[in-house]
């Protein structure tokens, strides 16, 4: 007797599972690299934070500035930066990443995880002066400046009084020091960012800044949208919806996005969800 040759149906069968295995194989890489991306970001972002203590125990309990002008930044080298570089040395100096790297070892890469870490190898290996500003520009992480440290573009480090002398409800309203806090545990002081403040008009997965989801009126919109980072605050829900976020005592975690529009996340003083500043 011949042997029987297979069917159409049989064959048609065969490749079915196989592209199903397949399939399978490819999505179990994915989420393989994904989690071990997510893992590397968060281990990036706990020594941020330990940088981020170290600046206040250096300064007497003072919480470093988001965005400050006048105060001293420096190199990886511990050079000042030139007044005259790439995008202006005040505006660099401004921002919190240079100022803070002295506190990682002079190294910025802690600064660009995940995404970024492309990024810093060409700003690396490219021009110096545009590394400086650039760098200083789009680390993986943003800061929650405005509710700690202080944001001098975000209602930050206003008079005490008004010009008629009454007292200024919305001078001092962000945590300056680390023993004003009362729940260092739930409020974020950095997390996964992203951008389309870029030179192409692309997205860049990272920037220096977080924006909360209440000030004194809304400022997300009701649904996150991955194409407009500004739709909840440059926050990057880079990893299948969930952010990589550190708090003040210390501790990192990947957050579902839609958790954070809770604004005791984001403000100390907050005590309900969609809590904000009196107009």
């Amino acid at each position: 007797m011949r042997p029987r040759a297979f069917t159409l149906v049989e064959l048609l069968a065969v490749i079915g599972v196989i592209a199903l295995l397949v399939a399978l194989s490819a999505s179990a890489v994915t989420v393989v690299q994904r989690t071990a991306r997510q893992t590397t970001e968060l281990a990036a972002l706990r020594s941020v934070l330990q940088g981020w203590m170290g600046y206040s125990l250096d300064n007497g309990g003072m919480l470093i500035p988001g965005f400050l002008p006048g105060l001293p930044a420096f190199q990886g080298n511990g050079e000042p930066i030139p007044a005259q570089t790439y995008g202006g040395g005040a505006n660099i100096a401004a921002r919190w990443p240079w100022r803070l790297t002295p506190y990682l070892g002079g190294d910025m890469r802690a600064l660009f995880a995940g995404p970024q870490a492309e990024m810093w190898s060409k700003l690396e290996n490219g021009d110096p002066e545009q590394m400086l500003y650039f760098a200083s520009l789009y680390p993986s992480f943003g800061m929650n400046s405005t509710w700690i440290g202080g944001d001098s573009e975000r209602l930050g480090f206003l008079p005490p009084t008004l010009p008629n002398g009454q007292p200024n409800p919305l001078a001092n309203f962000y945590l300056r020091r680390i023993s004003m806090a009362r729940n260092p545990a739930r409020v974020i002081v950095f997390a996964s960012s992203r951008t389309n403040a870029t030179v192409d008009g692309g997205i860049a997965e990272g920037y220096f800044r977080l924006e909360s989801p209440m000030l004194m009126q809304p400022q997300w919109q009701e649904r996150y949208d991955p194409e407009v980072p500004a739709s909840f605050g440059n926050l990057s829900a880079r990893y299948r919806d969930e952010a990589c976020v550190g708090t003040m005592d210390g501790a990192v975690a990947a957050v579902g996005v839609n958790a954070l529009r809770d604004m005791r996340r984001w403000a100390d003083q907050a005590d309900r969800a969609d809590w904000s500043l009196p107009p």
